[in-house]
Order: C-alpha cells, then structure tokens, then sequence
C-alpha cells in the first residue's frame, strides 16, 4: 500500500519515472502475496503511468494483464471492465493497432449497452459492481492506490 501511494503521489507531482518506480515494486511485493484487489489497481496506475511516459508497449503489456485479472475475479461482462478496455482502447490507436482498439472499444460498448439494460455481455447475467477495484480514467491515477 504505501508503495503504491509513494507512486500515485510521484505521478501528481509529474515525476512519472519515479512513479513507475514505485509501483514496479509494489507490483512486486503484491505477486508474491495471495490475489489482492490492489494488484489489479497497481497494474492500471503503472500502465497509465507508462502510457504518459511514452512506453505505449509496456503500458499495453500492463493493461492486458490488469483485464484478465479483472476477468478471472469479476466475469467478461463485469462493468469495471470498461475503464481498462478505454484505456487500452487509446493505447492501440497510439501504437496503430487500430484492429485491437476497435476490438476493445466494441466490448466496452457492449458491456456498457447490456448493464443498462440488465443483460450482462453475451447473454450473461450483470454481477454487481465492486468497489475494490478502481477504474482508471484515461491518463488519470485513482487516489485509493
């Protein structure tokens, strides 16, 4: 926790490099530890954190995982899912892969069309939204990692 703090706190600053740091270690010490919510919440910081520092390849590489992360905890039709697909949405069209970001910008758009209407993507029922893991606004760290 407090290294992903450390790094949320860098990153305000506007020292990504640092923030990186940060959260490259306490990715570390979480992978070591049984499946924690803050994993999830620390790839997404580091991946918007590469994402802002330039390395669009690491940054999807992060992302890819957070998503099946979330996957495996919450479903592929779980609303928390769509600030990850956004993300990786702007880091394909940043790396020209314009194939992969519509392809992920079509699930978010399902995703989002089934949970107003109650149908949870590809027929599957909506599980409730969990508040222990947080979505990640485009190029924005959220402040509970």
């Amino acid at each position: 926790d407090v290294l992903a703090g450390l790094g949320v706190e860098c990153f305000k600053k506007g020292d990504t490099g640092k923030s990186i740091g940060f959260f490259e270690q306490s990715l570390a010490l979480l992978e070591q530890d049984a499946p924690d919510p803050l994993l999830v919440t620390v790839l997404l910081n580091l991946g918007v954190a590469q994402t802002v520092q330039g390395d669009l390849i690491a940054s999807r590489r992060t992302l890819e995982r957070a998503l099946e992360l979330q996957e495996r905890a919450l479903g592929a039709s779980h609303a928390d899912l769509v600030g990850t697909l956004q993300n990786l949405i702007v880091v394909c069209s940043k790396l020209g892969d314009t194939e992969m970001a519509v392809s992920y910008m079509q699930r978010a758009g399902e995703i989002t069309s089934c949970q107003k209407i109650g149908v949870g993507a590809r027929g599957v029922e909506p599980v409730e939204t969990s508040p222990k893991i947080t979505e990640v606004e485009e190029f924005e760290l959220s402040p509970s990692a």
